[in-house]
């Protein structure tokens, strides 16, 4: 039964990311655990605003570009009347917002960290780390970089979980002749998608039965860039980029191994934990939190330099060594429920 205290998330952005399905999810946890969920977005995506109403109640504004400003009371009557007492905010771009209305409410505000950023310390920041009553880093690797000294009983170490009941267990045929490997996310260069591509075409030279499946969001320069780079390279037979997927769960279970190559710090790794629940093995670089959730050798494969070979031999590692390949699937699975859950996450968020 879900009681009277009420938690509000205020998130807004312009792409369907990480951080957006993290407030999703978040929201879809809390009520099953007794709290009832708002969320404060833009009006200007409708799509969004739609998406959040199937696990929350949404407080559409215009809030983009300091308009909040002319809604303030409005949110402040709205806040009382739904005895929400604590605010979660996700942006720098709001947590002004939110310490006003900490002032004109008394609602607690804790501050969200999603990336893996030195924290700044101008007299700015030190009133909003005077203001904020907790922060939240998503992994070691943003808590390590955000920490402020004498402030260290407001920050707190609390990792994303995923929402394994998006994925079911579910039989999927994986193709017999070729070893199919995967990957998710945003595709841009900086997250490695040149050095896999060539990494799958001299594979495919080596006469290793390869294919290769994206899928995530891209800007329309990254999406010409990426054509390009697979029809000069003559790569279009075992290539393919299938766009944003709604339903990741057949994805993952439809591939073999997924391969996010990130050349820059990322904060977590959702699409990791994802794919390692559903006993589909990773590959992923040292480039931020990955080693927080991946043991090498052990429940994934950690390449140290992204580049073609690094890429490569991890692939032919799993690809000819059955024996490894299956103990990464079940300690990938069983590393995720032990430590990467929504119901984890919200646990540890509620305690707080």
């Amino acid at each position: 039964m879900v009681t009277k205290r009420g938690i509000l998330n205020i998130i807004e952005s312009s792409v369907w990311g990480g951080m957006e399905q993290y407030a999703y999810d978040m929201s879809e946890e809390l009520k099953r655990q007794g709290i009832e969920p708002f969320i404060l977005t833009d009006g200007w995506k409708p799509d969004f605003v739609k998406r959040y109403n199937e696990v929350a109640t949404v407080f559409a504004f215009k809030i983009r570009k300091s308009k909040w400003f002319f809604c303030l009371n409005q949110l402040a009557t709205l806040i009382r009347q739904h005895h929400i007492d604590t605010i979660l905010c996700h942006s720098g771009k709001y947590i002004f917002l939110s310490i006003l209305l900490k002032k004109m409410t008394g609602v607690k505000v804790i501050f969200f960290k999603h990336n893996v950023l030195p924290a700044k310390t101008d007299i700015y920041h030190r009133w909003i780390q005077n203001q904020v009553d907790a922060f939240v880093c998503v992994s070691k690797c943003v808590y390590d970089a955000q920490i402020v000294k004498g402030k260290e009983d407001k920050y707190h170490l609390i990792y994303n979980g995923i929402n394994t009941n998006r994925f079911p267990e579910k039989q999927i045929e994986k193709p017999h002749d070729r070893f199919v490997i995967g990957y998710a996310g945003r595709i841009s260069e900086e997250k490695g998608i040149i050095e896999l591509l060539d990494a799958i075409k001299y594979l495919h030279e080596l006469g290793k039965s390869v294919e290769l499946r994206m899928c995530g969001a891209i800007s329309e320069q990254s999406k010409h860039m990426l054509e390009a780079y697979i029809r000069n390279n003559n790569i279009e037979l075992y290539v393919s980029n299938l766009g944003f997927q709604n339903n990741m769960n057949d994805f993952y279970r439809s591939i073999h191994c997924l391969v996010t190559p990130s050349k820059v710090k990322e904060a977590f790794g959702l699409v990791i934990c994802e794919s390692m629940y559903c006993k589909t093995p990773v590959i992923t670089s040292t480039s931020g939190a990955q080693e927080e959730i991946i043991t090498n050798g052990e429940d994934g494969i950690l390449i140290n330099s992204v580049n073609c070979k690094s890429i490569s031999d991890a692939i032919i590692k799993c690809m000819e060594n059955p024996i490894i390949y299956q103990k990464l699937r079940e300690n990938g699975y069983n590393r995720v429920i032990s430590t990467f859950t929504i119901n984890l996450m919200v646990s540890a968020i509620k305690e707080l």
